[in-house]
């Protein structure tokens, strides 16, 4: 038995009643989340957190800080001479939102 699925079947669940709404309350969750796991001396960076709607179908959230993805990701620290663990923060938090 095979099925036949719209290829545009994302796209018109996006377009339903209340599902852009939902979509971006669930950004917002997962801003104020973000915010929270952020450790207090990146005070800056937890002010760059936003939630933002893209378009009447999706939104998004994340870090707008210059350091953000350093922050999250590590870096090589050319003084120190060495590695910087990331704390893969962003991933951690859409974990935590399932």
């Amino acid at each position: 038995m095979s099925i036949w699925i719209n290829p545009r079947i994302a796209e018109i669940v996006a377009g339903l009643p209340g599902v852009h709404d939902e979509v971006v309350a669930t950004a917002q969750r997962g801003a104020k989340l973000l915010r929270k796991n952020i450790h207090n001396h990146t005070g800056a960076m937890a002010r760059s957190v936003r939630a933002e709607s893209l378009g009447d179908k999706d939104a998004f959230f994340g870090m707008s800080d210059e350091g953000a993805i350093g922050y999250n990701f590590g870096h090589f620290n050319t003084w120190a001479n060495r590695d910087i663990p990331g704390s893969q923060v962003i991933e951690r938090t859409i974990g935590e939102m399932g």
